[in-house]
């Protein structure tokens, strides 16, 4: 593991027989941190676009596969003490020839409470690279030092690359965007652990036992460096965040930039929430960032970058997350079977299931995944979900094939021993599946990953002494309700039909249908408002379901809707709902083998 720690740092950090580049200076200063704005201030060194060139902005950030076009957050782009520059396109700016050093200034506005987003305020900045630095074409190779002047003298600086000085120093424009910076009077907790060095930079007030926080992620990050052996790096910070309604959470080589809701540690969940959180984003210190496909870096930052492999980046390294924080004691089994059934019920019964694969959600993800609407639902699939049940399968294949030797763990291990920052294949993957599990890939790629097939429990069960209850809405009824005739009759009915925010309320106006159902085959759509069930009035989505289900099964319910400002009268047919939800229990039946797999898998004890 010492060689790819070298050849990681090699890589990323410095190349010793490369020429040294002077290095395009930066100073950030505030403009008026109440209204969200910060100047920049950006030095190029003499030998760069001395005969003209272009400076751009990107379009997007790594980890997030979205066009944002962050140039629209920046404006007054001009010579220091000179001429505006010419604006080429959407996010580009011609620099005129010069001698010597030309520094250029521009405005940055920054207000989404985001990892993905700048935000600036009176109390704090949240700096991301590719919202805030700009870069010369062709040149990505150039170094960057990052200064501050201005700023309050209680601020602080929290950041991967920041050195002693107080200076942000990036040996290229890649390390720097992958580098957020925290600005402000954050608490700063900070550990070691195997040689590397950690820092937890918490913003903003929380319900919290803070203390409990920063033990319990210390826990995570020692788990986790027990799948590899050790950190590739040197010093790794936590930007942790606080602010009502919030979270996510985003990767970067050396920190990670996390959100979280301040008043949900009122409940053990708050604290089990976040922990997942924290052990996502930290896994993909390796997944993705070092562990890649071969295509996801360098990046061109102007336009979309493809990739197939997003279900293993990204739903995997989900999987990976309750590993992780069940094996180091900071979540309990009762709150992770509640996580897996949830995980395969929403995945098995997912209306999109059956429309799009694995490797087509993570290619399209630039106009699916982060561009959803109506369409969606019944289309397309999430590589985080779907990828994360199939890491679960994949690891079941593996335990079983190497007769509970190996698991999903060792081959992002192998993985890392064989490939570390080199980036990795399709193919690469297979080939360490099938030295682990001893099974031929093709048949869980092709069910699995190349098509859309619905998820089988037998190898789980078997492998993990589990018991599999799929239960139909009138299983789990309570044993009181279900001496309700009425009551058990009402459970039995379906419509195939979800409606907005059905979730927290929800409104009267479909959201999908899902398709051959009730609703499909009575001509209802997307969009449709419902107005009347049955004669009766219906101002919410609880209330259609009420009256729809005062129906008997096979009976004829007589739908007032309308759409685009016209009534239509449409005639749905109830039928018995196919939908089942799983149950997971212990097998009482389990061999001592699948004992031990559950407790080697989980972290917990078998106790049927």
């Amino acid at each position: 593991m010492r060689f790819f720690f070298y050849l990681t740092l090699g890589f990323l950090l410095s190349a010793a027989d490369a020429p040294m580049l002077a290095p395009i200076k930066v100073t950030i200063l505030p403009v008026n941190l109440a209204q969200h704005q910060i100047e920049v201030h950006l030095t190029l060194p003499s030998d760069l676009l001395n005969e003209g060139g272009t400076l751009a902005l990107p379009a997007w950030t790594p980890g997030s596969y979205l066009i944002r076009d962050y140039a629209k957050f920046v404006d007054q782009v001009q010579i220091l003490k000179g001429e505006p520059l010419v604006k080429v396109d959407k996010q580009q700016w011609k620099v005129p020839p010069h001698q010597g050093a030309l520094t250029i200034r521009y405005r940055v506005y920054g207000n989404l409470m985001s990892v993905r987003e700048n935000y600036i305020d009176e109390s704090q900045a949240h700096l991301i690279g590719t919202n805030t630095f700009m870069y010369a074409p062709n040149h990505l190779e150039r170094p960057y030092e990052i200064s501050f002047k201005g700023f309050p003298a209680s601020w602080k600086i929290a950041c991967g690359l920041l050195d002693k000085e107080g200076v942000v120093r990036a040996a290229n424009y890649d390390l720097l965007v992958d580098s957020p910076i925290q600005i402000g009077t954050f608490r700063s907790h900070q550990w070691e652990s195997q040689g590397a060095r950690f820092e937890l930079a918490i913003t903003g007030d929380h319900n919290g036992d803070e203390s409990r926080l920063v033990r319990d992620i210390e826990k995570i990050v020692n788990e986790t460096g027990k799948i590899f052996g050790n950190f590739p790096f040197k010093k790794y910070v936590f930007l942790l965040g606080f602010s009502p309604n919030t979270r996510g959470g985003l990767e970067h080589l050396q920190s990670t930039s996390l959100l979280s809701d301040p008043f949900r540690f009122d409940k053990e969940e708050g604290y089990y929430t976040l922990y997942q959180l924290v052990a996502h984003e930290f896994f993909h210190a390796w997944n993705v960032k070092r562990i890649k496909d071969v295509v996801l870096g360098p990046f061109d930052y102007s336009k979309e970058n493809y990739t197939k492999l997003l279900w293993f980046h990204e739903g995997f390294t989900s999987y990976m997350e309750h590993q992780i924080v069940n094996r180091a004691g900071v979540v309990p089994w009762k709150y992770s079977i509640k996580q897996y059934e949830n995980l395969w019920n929403l995945v098995a019964q997912h209306p999109g299931r059956l429309s799009q694969s694995l490797e087509e959600s993570s290619f399209d993800t630039w106009i699916r995944y982060y561009q959803q609407n109506e369409w969606t639902e019944v289309s397309s699939i999430s590589y985080y979900d779907h990828g994360e049940l199939t890491g679960w399968l994949m690891e079941a294949e593996i335990v079983e094939g190497s007769k509970g030797q190996w698991g999903l763990k060792d081959l992002f291990r192998e993985l890392w021993i064989n490939h570390g920052t080199q980036g990795i294949t399709d193919a690469d993957i297979q080939k360490v599946y099938e030295k682990l599990s001893g099974k031929p890939s093709a048949p869980f790629w092709d069910q699995y990953i190349r098509r859309s097939s619905a998820p089988n429990s037998k190898t789980l069960a078997s492998v993990f002494g589990l018991k599999f209850k799929f239960e139909t809405p009138t299983d789990r009824l309570s044993e009181d309700e279900k001496k309700n005739l009425q009551i058990v009759e009402r459970s039995k009915v379906y419509a195939g039909i979800r409606f907005q925010g059905e979730s927290s309320g929800g409104t009267n106006i479909i959201s999908s249908v899902i398709p051959g159902g009730p609703a499909d085959q009575a001509g209802l759509s997307v969009g449709y408002e419902i107005l009347f069930v049955n004669g009766w009035r219906t101002l919410s989505a609880s209330e259609v379901n009420k009256r729809i289900a005062d129906a008997k099964l096979g009976e004829t319910v007589k739908i007032v809707a309308s759409h685009r400002g016209r009534q239509k009268v449409l005639n749905l047919v109830v039928s018995e709902n196919p939908l089942k939800s799983l149950k997971l229990e212990f097998a009482k039946s389990a061999s001592p083998e699948a004992q031990k797999n559950f407790s080697d898998w989980s972290g917990h004890s078998f106790l049927p």
